[in-house]
């Protein structure tokens, strides 16, 4: 039985550069739930996320992108993170001048306003925030970098848990994460996964994972699948089919599907 749809994606296309990409994608998001996109590289999947985020050198060209049954294409990326929209980069700048902590908290007290506005959900006063702050620092092992400029000289791993720690501060009701586990040594990646499935637990974030490899999801247990090759979905299942991916490859496992259904 499908539950709620928080998001979705009808008929998609998106072109940059004059180049499409995109070549008519329907995705429907379900509500609280965890979504896994994956595919070969080039396939398309990070373009479905700035897509959804309104990045302005990514056009769309024809269908819709809805968020709680209204369109959000004429809406700005602040506009979208306003709503409670959320994604972490890939590959996020270096912001020279911009200390973690203070980046960080400055997301905090901005967010408890705007989760006021847009839902009722109170998040607390500043001596809160500044207690999160701690634990989340603590927790993500990134105390050492709290009074660094953002990204300036952090490793892989240190990245990810910094960007990750920034889209958690931000209590989006969908959160968007492009190739979360690329770069992590083994450590890292449990210390994130582990992060992620408690998250997914509390029942309160719609989650998109993006991914080209199965690694993020031994610790979150998709419940959706969508395979994307070439701009277009082109199977979708749950989480029992990614050992077989995993085995096959993608272009194998299209094809013995393909023979399945023939």
């Amino acid at each position: 039985m499908s539950g709620e749809i928080i998001l979705s994606l009808i008929d998609l296309h998106v072109s940059a550069d004059n180049t499409p990409i995109l070549k008519g994608i329907t995705i429907n998001f379900e509500k609280n739930k965890v979504h896994a996109i994956v595919g070969p590289n080039g396939s398309g999947k990070s373009t479905i996320a700035k897509a959804i985020m309104g990045f302005p050198d990514y056009e769309v060209t024809r269908g819709d992108i809805l968020y709680k049954g209204e369109s959000i294409l004429k809406k700005s990326i602040t506009e979208r993170a306003r709503m409670g929209i959320a994604l972490a980069f890939q590959n996020p700048p270096v912001i020279k001048g911009v200390k973690l902590d203070k980046f960080i908290c400055r997301i905090c007290r901005d967010c408890r306003v705007i989760s006021d506005n847009r839902s009722g959900r109170h998040l607390g006063e500043v001596d809160k925030c500044s207690a999160d702050l701690t634990e989340g620092f603590k927790k993500l092992l990134i105390e050492n970098l709290k009074d660094r400029d953002i990204n300036d000289g952090f490793s892989g791993g240190e990245i990810r848990r910094s960007e990750l720690f920034q889209v958690i501060s931000l209590k989006p009701e969908v959160m968007i994460l492009d190739e979360p586990d690329s770069g992590l040594d083994y450590d890292s990646l449990k210390l994130v996964g582990r992060t992620l499935k408690e998250i997914r637990d509390a029942g309160k974030t719609t989650m998109i994972i993006i991914t080209h490899s199965r690694y993020i999801l031994e610790y979150l247990e998709a419940d959706k699948v969508f395979i994307i090759e070439g701009g277009r979905k082109v199977f979708d299942g749950d989480k029992s089919i990614l050992p077989l991916l995993e085995e096959l490859g993608y272009k194998e496992f299209l094809n013995r599907k393909k023979n399945q259904v023939n």
